[in-house]
């Protein structure tokens, strides 16, 4: 993009309308998407568009009309604020007792428990240039800068692909979990069994759905300044049965837990933090493929701060510092994007 449309970005960012500026994993390309009169919908069947999907499954397509970035005077200004604070070290701890707590009481077998950190915003800070300095650092993340009204600014780095596919029948997937810092040494016990609940879940999903299904085994899967582990699947599905994946796939218990009814209802009982696009899912739709990630590896842009958001899943012997620590971690990426 040229230096006026970049300003044109930003300044969009701060009106009543809807866009996503996207790069695919591998590329460095960078998409626009936008309804000539900037709105959204809720109806994406048979569209070409761009699909925000939210943690408790709402979703908005924002129709592919404009492929440039139009001047941002045509929409009024609008400034989004938060309704809760960011979460404190000393709430975090109450909710590791408490969701661990259900854990042992034999419920379920994994929770994942999500905070929110502030940061202070830059005067020099730029969403465009913070979106392009993602595609730089994380090349094979797929990246998504995404402004609607509903949901203000959200920046996103993630790893995790939902389900892609070109628009025949072959389909791609992955079970990631399990987190620590890059090593050579054999994964632990814990990160071991949360990645297979994953992957369980997946494959108990996909095989219904699946004329054929083939698995990869476990392999480790760089994220930035971490690792997970990551089991790829791949599927042979008529396109006629996405919509049905869909509505059983997210949310995994990659974001959310295991089993996954239970341990959602727990989060809608007990929430941890308002998820809102957190642990949703996002992507590209229609032109003839699908391509759609888990809305990990984000941050929500304010007017003179940024929100971070990351989670880690709590097993039966989870530690309550190891577990803010990679927390820590995983918010490392979009930090760096904020003091780049």
């Amino acid at each position: 993009m040229q230096s006026w449309e970049a300003e044109r970005v930003d300044a969009l960012c701060g009106r009543r309308c809807a866009f996503a500026l996207y790069a695919l994993p591998g590329e460095t390309e960078l998409h626009f998407c936008m309804a000539e009169d900037g709105r959204t919908e809720s109806d994406f069947i048979f569209r070409n568009g761009f699909i925000l999907a939210t943690f408790t499954g709402e979703s908005l397509f924002i129709p592919a009309e404009l492929a440039e970035v139009p001047a941002a005077d045509a929409w009024p200004e609008q400034q989004h604020i938060p309704q809760r604070a960011a979460t404190t070290r000393a709430e975090y701890a109450s909710l590791f007792q408490l969701y661990t707590g259900f854990i042992h009481s034999g419920q379920i077998r994994k929770i994942v428990l999500a905070r929110t950190a502030d940061e202070d915003k830059p005067a020099t800070f730029s969403p465009y240039r913070a979106m392009q300095q993602a595609c730089a650092m994380q090349p094979n993340a797929f990246k998504a800068l995404v402004h609607t009204p509903q949901h203000g600014t959200w920046l996103f780095c993630t790893p995790e692909q939902l389900i892609t596919g070109s628009g025949g029948e072959q389909w791609y997937t992955m079970a990631l979990a399990g987190t620590r810092m890059p090593c050579t040494l054999p994964w632990d016990a814990k990160n071991r069994q949360e990645q297979a609940l994953v992957a369980d879940f997946m494959r108990e999903v996909l095989t219904p759905l699946a004329d054929e299904l083939t698995e990869s085994a476990p392999e480790n899967l760089r994220a930035g300044n971490i690792e997970h582990l990551c089991t790829r699947f791949s599927l042979r599905m008529p396109p006629g049965r996405i919509l049905t994946l869909l509505d059983q796939l997210p949310p995994t218990p990659a974001v959310c837990g295991s089993p996954v009814a239970a341990a959602r209802e727990f989060l809608l009982t007990y929430p941890d933090i308002d998820r809102s696009c957190y642990a949703g899912y996002l992507g590209p739709w229609g032109n003839g493929g699908v391509q759609l990630y888990v809305s990990l590896r984000c941050m929500q842009i304010f007017s003179d701060f940024c929100r971070l958001y990351a989670g880690g899943g709590l097993m039966p012997d989870s530690d309550e510092e190891s577990e803010w620590q990679e927390t820590a971690a995983k918010m490392q990426t979009m930090k760096s994007l904020l003091h780049a």
